[in-house]
């Protein structure tokens, strides 16, 4: 059976560092990426740097408190890719498609991201062990620093 793609795009790969600090030299020293901004996310725990390198886009993301998802990762896993990211036009019916189709949600409504967008997650049991985020933008942004 043939679908129509709720996905416009790879948005942003995020990666759980115990630091920003040390992080983002390592990326934008040793591999040229661009840091774009830096935020905190009060509501998630985490301090998050954008950064970017032609059309990739890495969102490094550092907790600050170790109850958040990100600081129960690092403690458990270490530091090291913990979601990819993707545009959706329509972050409702990208949620209902991945539902119907039998994957298991982590949220079943959407939730307020950085820059304005929209976001949920799929539970990695979805996808062979892949944490996967849809990424709603707000109508008037491009993409996602």
């Amino acid at each position: 059976m043939s679908r129509t793609s709720n996905i416009d795009g790879l948005a942003h790969v995020g990666i759980a560092v115990r630091s920003l600090d040390e992080a983002v030299p390592r990326w934008t020293d040793g591999l040229g990426f661009r840091l774009v901004d830096t935020i905190t996310l009060d509501s998630m725990g985490l301090n998050i740097a954008f950064l970017t390198a032609g059309d990739a886009t890495i969102e490094l993301l550092e907790s600050f408190r170790p109850d958040s998802a990100i600081g129960r990762f690092l403690d458990t896993r270490g530091e090291g890719i913990h979601h990819l990211s993707f545009f959706v036009p329509d972050i409702e019916a990208a949620l209902a498609s991945a539902s119907e189709a039998g994957m298991q949600l982590i949220d079943r409504t959407p939730r307020e991201g950085s820059h304005g967008t929209r976001i949920a997650f799929l539970h990695p049991r979805a996808l062979g062990g892949v944490l996967v985020e849809f990424c709603e933008r707000k109508p008037s942004s491009g993409r996602v620093p």
